[in-house]
Protein backbone atom coordinates (compact mmCIF):
# COMPACT_ATOMS: atom_id res chain seq x y z
CA UNK A 1 0.00 0.00 0.00
CA UNK A 2 2.94 2.23 1.03
CA UNK A 3 4.50 1.61 -2.68
CA UNK A 4 1.80 2.25 -4.28
CA UNK A 5 0.62 5.53 -2.83
CA UNK A 6 4.67 6.62 -3.57
CA UNK A 7 3.85 5.39 -7.34
CA UNK A 8 0.79 7.75 -7.05
CA UNK A 9 2.83 10.82 -5.61
CA UNK A 10 5.61 10.25 -7.95
CA UNK A 11 3.08 10.37 -10.94
CA UNK A 12 1.53 13.31 -9.97
CA UNK A 13 4.32 15.07 -9.46
CA UNK A 14 5.69 14.43 -12.54
CA UNK A 15 2.57 15.27 -14.38
CA UNK A 16 2.46 18.63 -11.97
CA UNK A 17 6.11 19.59 -13.38
CA UNK A 18 5.39 18.32 -17.07
CA UNK A 19 1.97 20.89 -16.88
CA UNK A 20 3.61 23.37 -14.75
CA UNK A 21 6.31 23.72 -17.75
CA UNK A 22 3.79 23.99 -21.06
CA UNK A 23 1.70 26.59 -18.65
CA UNK A 24 5.63 28.70 -18.44
CA UNK A 25 6.15 27.83 -22.04
CA UNK A 26 2.39 29.11 -23.13
CA UNK A 27 2.53 32.41 -21.25
CA UNK A 28 6.31 33.30 -22.49
CA UNK A 29 5.03 32.40 -25.72
CA UNK A 30 2.22 34.65 -25.48
CA UNK A 31 4.18 37.58 -23.92
CA UNK A 32 4.76 40.49 -26.49
CA UNK A 33 8.06 40.96 -28.22
CA UNK A 34 10.43 43.17 -25.48
CA UNK A 35 8.21 42.03 -22.23
CA UNK A 36 8.81 40.35 -19.33
CA UNK A 37 6.43 37.48 -18.95
CA UNK A 38 4.23 37.31 -15.82
CA UNK A 39 2.35 35.09 -13.58
CA UNK A 40 0.24 36.27 -11.34
CA UNK A 41 2.00 39.72 -10.51
CA UNK A 42 5.22 37.90 -10.53
CA UNK A 43 7.73 38.15 -12.95
CA UNK A 44 11.19 36.42 -12.76
CA UNK A 45 14.22 38.17 -13.63
CA UNK A 46 17.93 36.83 -14.10
CA UNK A 47 20.66 39.57 -13.56
CA UNK A 48 23.29 39.60 -16.47
CA UNK A 49 25.36 42.34 -15.02
CA UNK A 50 27.33 43.18 -12.26
CA UNK A 51 25.66 46.92 -11.35
CA UNK A 52 23.80 45.60 -8.43
CA UNK A 53 27.13 43.77 -6.58
CA UNK A 54 27.45 42.96 -4.16
CA UNK A 55 23.45 42.81 -3.72
CA UNK A 56 22.87 40.93 -6.40
CA UNK A 57 25.50 39.35 -8.25
CA UNK A 58 25.55 38.26 -11.89
CA UNK A 59 23.52 35.33 -12.48
CA UNK A 60 21.30 35.73 -9.07
CA UNK A 61 17.42 34.67 -9.87
CA UNK A 62 14.85 38.00 -9.15
CA UNK A 63 11.09 37.27 -7.68
CA UNK A 64 9.59 40.21 -8.56
CA UNK A 65 6.45 41.37 -7.34
CA UNK A 66 3.63 44.04 -9.53
CA UNK A 67 3.33 46.74 -6.49
CA UNK A 68 1.23 49.88 -7.04
CA UNK A 69 3.89 53.23 -7.34
CA UNK A 70 2.28 54.51 -4.53
CA UNK A 71 3.91 51.44 -2.12
CA UNK A 72 7.19 52.34 -3.30
CA UNK A 73 10.01 53.81 -1.44
CA UNK A 74 13.50 55.12 -1.44
CA UNK A 75 16.03 52.33 -0.76
CA UNK A 76 13.81 49.59 -2.66
CA UNK A 77 14.97 47.65 -5.62
CA UNK A 78 12.72 47.43 -8.20
CA UNK A 79 12.92 46.31 -11.90
CA UNK A 80 11.42 48.24 -14.67
CA UNK A 81 11.75 48.48 -18.77
CA UNK A 82 14.64 51.37 -19.12
CA UNK A 83 14.36 54.79 -21.09
CA UNK A 84 18.14 54.29 -21.46
CA UNK A 85 18.53 54.42 -25.08
CA UNK A 86 22.03 52.04 -24.60
CA UNK A 87 19.20 49.65 -23.02
CA UNK A 88 16.73 49.72 -26.04
CA UNK A 89 13.79 49.32 -23.44
CA UNK A 90 15.33 46.76 -21.35
CA UNK A 91 14.14 45.38 -17.82
CA UNK A 92 16.91 47.13 -15.58
CA UNK A 93 16.78 46.40 -11.74
CA UNK A 94 18.30 49.36 -9.63
CA UNK A 95 17.89 51.02 -6.39
CA UNK A 96 15.61 53.76 -6.03
CA UNK A 97 17.19 56.99 -4.47
CA UNK A 98 14.58 59.68 -4.46
CA UNK A 99 11.07 59.47 -5.86
CA UNK A 100 8.80 62.57 -6.76
CA UNK A 101 5.15 62.59 -7.17
CA UNK A 102 4.09 63.80 -10.46
CA UNK A 103 0.27 64.82 -11.57
CA UNK A 104 -1.04 61.45 -11.68
CA UNK A 105 1.99 59.32 -11.69
CA UNK A 106 5.50 58.97 -9.86
CA UNK A 107 9.50 59.25 -11.01
CA UNK A 108 12.04 57.46 -9.49
CA UNK A 109 15.51 58.38 -9.61
CA UNK A 110 17.69 54.73 -9.36
CA UNK A 111 21.10 53.48 -8.83
CA UNK A 112 22.88 50.51 -8.97
CA UNK A 113 24.61 49.68 -5.81
CA UNK A 114 27.71 49.35 -7.41
CA UNK A 115 27.60 52.36 -9.72
CA UNK A 116 29.07 55.40 -8.42
CA UNK A 117 26.72 58.09 -9.82
CA UNK A 118 22.68 57.70 -10.37
CA UNK A 119 21.36 56.73 -13.27
CA UNK A 120 21.05 59.38 -16.35
CA UNK A 121 17.11 57.97 -17.24
CA UNK A 122 14.33 58.68 -14.35
CA UNK A 123 12.08 55.64 -14.40
CA UNK A 124 8.31 56.77 -14.59
CA UNK A 125 6.18 54.47 -12.99
CA UNK A 126 4.14 53.73 -16.43
CA UNK A 127 7.11 51.65 -16.96
CA UNK A 128 7.40 50.19 -13.96
CA UNK A 129 7.42 46.31 -13.74
CA UNK A 130 7.71 45.47 -9.86
CA UNK A 131 9.79 45.19 -6.67
CA UNK A 132 12.12 42.93 -5.80
CA UNK A 133 11.00 41.13 -2.89
CA UNK A 134 13.16 38.05 -2.48
CA UNK A 135 16.59 36.69 -4.87
CA UNK A 136 18.74 33.51 -4.98
CA UNK A 137 21.64 33.19 -6.33
CA UNK A 138 21.85 29.20 -6.79
CA UNK A 139 18.93 28.92 -7.97
CA UNK A 140 20.05 32.17 -11.21
CA UNK A 141 23.07 29.66 -11.58
CA UNK A 142 20.56 26.39 -11.99
CA UNK A 143 18.13 28.35 -14.39
CA UNK A 144 21.28 29.77 -16.51
CA UNK A 145 22.53 25.85 -16.74
CA UNK A 146 19.10 24.69 -17.32
CA UNK A 147 18.25 27.55 -20.51
CA UNK A 148 21.55 25.77 -22.03
CA UNK A 149 19.49 23.33 -24.76
CA UNK A 150 22.88 20.97 -24.17
CA UNK A 151 21.75 20.47 -20.78
CA UNK A 152 18.31 20.95 -20.42
CA UNK A 153 18.04 17.87 -22.76
CA UNK A 154 19.71 15.40 -21.99
CA UNK A 155 19.79 16.01 -18.19
CA UNK A 156 16.20 17.07 -17.79
CA UNK A 157 13.58 16.50 -20.49
CA UNK A 158 14.93 13.22 -21.40
CA UNK A 159 14.93 11.61 -17.87
CA UNK A 160 11.34 13.15 -16.87
CA UNK A 161 9.84 11.93 -20.12
CA UNK A 162 11.50 8.32 -19.19
CA UNK A 163 10.13 8.56 -15.57
CA UNK A 164 6.44 10.09 -16.52
CA UNK A 165 6.40 7.43 -19.35
CA UNK A 166 7.18 4.64 -17.29
CA UNK A 167 4.59 6.05 -14.25
CA UNK A 168 1.75 6.46 -16.96
CA UNK A 169 2.70 2.51 -18.45
CA UNK A 170 2.48 1.27 -14.58
CA UNK A 171 -0.59 3.14 -13.44
CA UNK A 172 -2.30 2.18 -16.37
CA UNK A 173 -1.10 -1.14 -15.41
CA UNK A 174 -2.02 -0.51 -11.95
CA UNK A 175 -5.65 0.49 -12.75
CA UNK A 176 -6.32 -2.79 -14.61
CA UNK A 177 -5.30 -4.48 -11.55
CA UNK A 178 -7.58 -2.78 -9.14
CA UNK A 179 -10.24 -3.44 -11.56
CA UNK A 180 -9.76 -6.56 -11.90
CA UNK A 181 -9.25 -7.25 -8.45
CA UNK A 182 -13.01 -5.17 -8.05
CA UNK A 183 -14.46 -7.10 -10.65
CA UNK A 184 -13.38 -10.89 -8.56
CA UNK A 185 -14.91 -9.42 -5.23
CA UNK A 186 -18.05 -8.98 -7.05
CA UNK A 187 -17.89 -11.74 -8.15
CA UNK A 188 -16.92 -13.31 -4.99
CA UNK A 189 -19.88 -11.34 -3.09
CA UNK A 190 -22.29 -12.34 -5.11
CA UNK A 191 -21.34 -15.87 -4.94
CA UNK A 192 -21.80 -15.19 -1.77
CA UNK A 193 -25.33 -13.85 -1.64
CA UNK A 194 -26.33 -16.77 -3.83
CA UNK A 195 -25.12 -19.04 -1.39
CA UNK A 196 -26.80 -17.40 1.66
CA UNK A 197 -29.81 -17.33 0.22
CA UNK A 198 -30.04 -21.01 -0.74
CA UNK A 199 -29.29 -21.47 2.54
CA UNK A 200 -31.79 -20.38 4.11
CA UNK A 201 -34.12 -21.21 1.15
CA UNK A 202 -32.68 -24.90 2.02
CA UNK A 203 -33.27 -23.92 6.01
CA UNK A 204 -37.08 -22.94 5.45
CA UNK A 205 -37.99 -26.05 3.89
CA UNK A 206 -36.16 -27.78 6.18
CA UNK A 207 -38.65 -26.73 9.15
CA UNK A 208 -41.33 -27.10 7.37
Amino acid sequence: MIKKGILVLIDFLSIAIIAAAVAVLCIVLMTKPGKAPSVLGYTVLRVTTGSMAPTYDVDTLLLVKKTEPERLREGDVISFYSMDPALDGAVNTHRIVSVEKEGDGYIYKTKGDANNVADTYEVQSEYLLGKVICSSLILGKLSRLAANPLIFIPVILVPLSVILLSNLIHTVRLAKKISREEEEAAVREAVEELRRRKQEKDGGCDSV
